[in-house]
């Protein structure tokens, strides 16, 4: 987004955008038990003007950089009326919006210098 364009958007939007972005990242981090998910991670949250959508990117953990996405984007598919239900019992809105996860690639490898506390 253009700084013009941030400038444009109320900041409730702003909150409720980074608020959502906080709960599912949480989601995905500990309540999903789908195997297909396991690595998953959100890398981003757009809400749209109105609230009623929600485009979500995710990217793959790096062991399944050889495999497609598509899976584990059925996978999600079938997790988003989950995921709403919770965003629905601990947030407080109108509605909840609708959920589309956008693939967005793997996700880099960490080195293992950076586990055993070596230099990078």
């Amino acid at each position: 987004m253009l700084s013009s364009e941030i400038d444009s958007i109320p900041a409730r939007h702003l909150r409720i955008q980074s608020t959502l972005f906080q709960e599912v990242s949480r989601l995905f981090r500990g309540e999903l038990s789908d195997p297909l998910l396991e690595g998953v991670a959100v890398t981003s949250l757009e809400l749209t003007p109105d609230g009623r959508n929600a485009r979500i990117g995710f990217t793959l953990p790096p062991e399944t950089a050889a495999t497609e996405p598509a899976p584990v984007e059925k996978a999600l598919e079938r997790a988003s009326g989950f995921i709403r239900s919770q965003l629905a019992l601990g947030l407080d809105l109108k509605r909840v919006p609708h959920l589309r996860f956008i693939y967005v690639g793997v996700a880099p490898a960490w080195r293992e210098e950076h586990e055993e506390g070596g230099e990078a």
